[in-house]
């Protein structure tokens, strides 16, 4: 519990450093993984266009967490959240993706998702790999790389 003070701690310094008012920073664990949930009023200054202020926050968050931890130990995985966005936008992808591997499924086909972040693409293809009539795999370079699901013909 110590790390999740410590990253709480970094998130709250980096908010006082741009000056965002917030209420506060609540951990919350659940099927996505942890997350550490900024609550404010001025989500905008940090959603940013189409999540990517959120995304450079995300990076940097875990960036400075990885200069903590020894080569030894594991990285937890974990994401920022501001006002349940993430929340939601990782709800959206789950019923998207569970719809495309349907559609690849029937069709026997190749379905392509909407390019993503590093972070969404290891969530769809966690979320994918239970089911043994589907895999993925990453397609594309930069922001324009994507899932492919594809129909696995047992």
């Amino acid at each position: 519990m110590l790390e999740h003070e410590t990253i709480k701690n970094h998130i709250e310094e980096i908010l006082r450093i741009v000056g965002v008012a917030y209420y506060g920073v609540e951990l919350l664990n659940d099927e996505n993984g942890t997350r550490f949930c900024i609550k404010t009023s001025e989500s905008h200054a940090l959603i940013g266009q189409d999540g990517e202020t959120l995304a450079a926050l995300n990076h940097i968050v875990r960036r400075i967490r990885a200069r903590g931890v020894k080569d030894e130990e594991r990285e937890e995985m974990f994401y920022v959240d501001v006002n349940g966005y993430q929340e939601q936008m990782f709800s959206d992808i789950k019923a998207k993706a569970r719809v495309l591997a349907e559609r690849a499924k029937s069709l026997q086909a190749n379905i392509e998702m909407e390019p993503m972040s590093a972070y969404e693409r290891l969530f769809v293809h966690s979320l994918l790999s239970k089911d043994s009539e589907v895999k993925t795999e990453s397609k594309g370079e930069g922001r324009n790389r994507r899932v492919v699901i594809k129909y696995n013909s047992l």
